[in-house]
């Protein structure tokens, strides 16, 4: 299975966590990765407001905390209602203009909408660096990079390390890198790009070190590169976020990518051992197992654990298969391959795309066929 996170991104939606200057406060830091701080201070919020729920600061707060653990539904509702109990007020609307541009289901006029909010809030504000970013992402959600460009530009002008528009600038290289991927006579053009978006997040790293996602978008461009540097990064992501489960899966990927499958197996054990249930933990050590060392009857031990989680995941299924083959075991085999078929693209496995899945079952079918002809 090809690395697969959530946190990947194409384009990373500036929410209402970064700070209005370039210093950070101690009150202003939120560590994203602990959601059992957010769940406490939301409980506590929540409980305020059923007392008081028509009061815009503890809305505007509610959201806000919301934002900066990307909790965007819930942001989004306490946004909305702030904005209906005052519409005029520049922290409400720029809170509700975040909101609407992170909603998952937004659309064209919902964009239209955040940026007409944003310039109105530029025009009382000229040098708010928070409605700049939030403009500039409603133009790159619009596919117009150099006017995006150009907000990102005047807000560094005013905040140089301003986090969301290192970060915005960074996606905007990755994104036109990967669209001229694969185009013939643009393969220069895109690395260019490529390590212009390196470079960027570097830089994010440096301004803002206590940051663990961001060392996870540059480990991610770094492994996109074949570049081994990305352990490093994803190392650093997990130093900052102990236990987080998607961040020591891309370091145990990373390890394993660069022949370090020791060190991999060591992770997606402890895993294992944090989270039972987190089902890829198990294949990637089989995928270990039977590939690297040849020890099928361990893979398929940990295959066995993956469908005893997730019962429709493809690749355990093509896996086993091609173990039972191996070993003679031609019936298992058969009704493995046919497990894989059957399994609906809908109700695959949450770390596969639907192409890895596609490609899964095509894969099963080639095998399948190829065994009924050996019978």
């Amino acid at each position: 299975m090809k690395f697969f996170l959530c946190l990947s991104v194409l384009i990373l939606i500036v929410s209402a966590c970064s700070q209005e200057s370039d210093q950070v406060t101690e009150n202003s830091k939120v560590d994203v990765s602990n959601t059992t701080t957010y769940a406490a201070k939301m409980a506590d919020l929540d409980k305020k407001l059923r007392s008081q729920p028509d009061d815009i600061p503890l809305l505007l707060q509610s959201a806000n905390l919301a934002l900066e653990n990307y909790d965007y539904p819930k942001a989004l509702a306490d946004a909305a209602r702030a904005f209906r109990l005052d519409s005029n007020k520049v922290e409400t609307k720029l809170i509700y203009a975040l909101s609407i541009i992170n909603k998952s289901n937004r659309s064209v006029s919902d964009i239209r909408r955040a940026r007409d909010y944003f310039q109105n809030i530029i025009k009382e504000m000229p040098d708010n660096p928070k409605a700049m970013i939030g403009l500039a992402n409603t133009y790159v959600l619009q596919q117009d990079f150099d006017e995006a460009r150009n907000w990102i530009d005047k807000t560094l002008e005013i905040a140089p390390k301003f986090f969301d528009a290192h970060v915005l600038q960074g996606s905007i290289y990755k994104v036109l890198a990967a669209a001229l991927t694969g185009d013939d006579g643009s393969e220069s053009l895109s690395r260019v790009y490529m390590d212009s978006a390196i470079q960027t997040y570097s830089r994010v790293c440096q301004y803002h070190p206590d940051r663990p996602e961001t060392y996870m978008q540059l480990g991610i461009l770094y492994q996109q590169s074949d570049n081994r540097n990305c352990i490093d990064q994803f190392y650093s992501a997990v130093q900052l976020s102990p236990g987080n489960l998607d961040f020591m899966y891309a370091l145990a990927y990373a390890y394993s990518l660069f022949d370090q499958e020791r060190k991999a197996m060591s992770v997606y054990k402890e895993m294992q051992d944090l989270d039972s249930s987190y089902s890829e933990a198990f294949c990637q050590m089989g995928q270990i197992y039977q590939k690297k060392y040849n020890e099928l009857d361990s893979a398929l031990t940990m295959y066995r654990e993956v469908i005893s989680i997730d019962p429709n995941h493809v690749d355990a299924y093509v896996n086993m298969g091609v173990i039972y083959e191996a070993q003679q075991q031609n019936t298992n085999a058969l009704k493995s391959y046919a497990k894989a078929l059957v399994i609906l693209p809908e109700d695959r496995s949450p770390f596969m795309s639907l192409r890895d899945f596609s490609a899964n079952q095509n894969l099963a079918r080639v095998y399948a066929d190829e065994l009924q002809k050996k019978l």
